[in-house]
C-alpha cells in the first residue's frame, strides 16, 4: 500500500448500496444476453435497436436532437448512429422542412419493419427472462422506484404519457 494512499476497507454494503450492485450487475448480465439475441437475431446492437424504437414510438419521424436527448448521447455519437442505420438502408435523414439547420430522421419501410419484427422477438426474450422476476408484492414497488428515478434524471419510463 503507498504511504499517502488510503485503504478502503470493505465490509458488508449497506442496503442502498447493494441494490445498486444488484440492480447494476443484474441488469447488465442481463442486457448482455438480450444484446446478444438482436445481433444474432437482427444484426442490430443495443444502441441501433433503441434509436429505431425511439423513431418508432415518435410516429416513425423524429428530430436527430431529440433522438441525441431520448438516448441520452451526444450529439457525435448520435451522428455516427443515424449514419450507420442510414448505411444499411433503415433511417433516412432530411432537412426540417420548419428549420433547413435542424435535421429530422426517419423510419424507412425497411427500417419499419425490422424494429417491429425485432421487438416483437425482444419483448418476448424480456417477458420470458425478466418478468418472471418481477412478482405480484414487489411490482408496485418496484415501478414507483423505477418512476421515480426516472423522474429524478429528467428521463421517462414511458414512451407515452401513462
Amino acid at each position: 500500500m503507498h504511504e499517502n494512499s488510503r485503504e478502503v476497507v470493505m465490509e458488508a454494503l449497506t442496503p442502498p448500496l447493494e441494490v445498486w450492485r444488484g440492480l447494476l450487475r443484474g441488469q447488465r448480465s442481463m442486457l448482455l444476453r438480450l444484446a446478444a439475441h438482436l445481433k444474432s437475431g437482427f444484426d442490430l446492437t443495443t444502441a441501433q435497436y433503441e434509436a429505431l424504437l425511439t423513431v418508432y414510438e415518435n410516429g416513425g419521424t423524429v428530430s436527430a436532437g431529440e433522438l441525441s436527448r431520448n438516448l441520452l448521447y451526444t450529439s457525435g455519437s448520435t451522428t455516427h448512429l443515424i449514419a450507420r442505420l442510414e448505411e444499411r438502408g433503415l433511417l433516412a435523414r432530411d432537412a426540417d422542412p420548419a428549420d433547413a439547420r435542424r435535421v429530422r430522421v426517419s423510419l424507412t419501410d425497411a427500417g419499419h419493419h425490422l424494429i417491429v419484427e425485432a421487438t416483437e422477438a425482444h419483448v418476448a426474450d424480456i417477458e420470458r427472462e425478466f418478468s418472471p422476476l418481477v412478482t405480484g408484492a414487489d411490482q408496485d414497488a418496484l415501478l414507483r422506484f423505477a418512476r421515480r428515478l426516472a423522474e429524478a434524471e429528467g428521463v421517462v419510463s414511458q414512451p407515452f404519457p401513462a
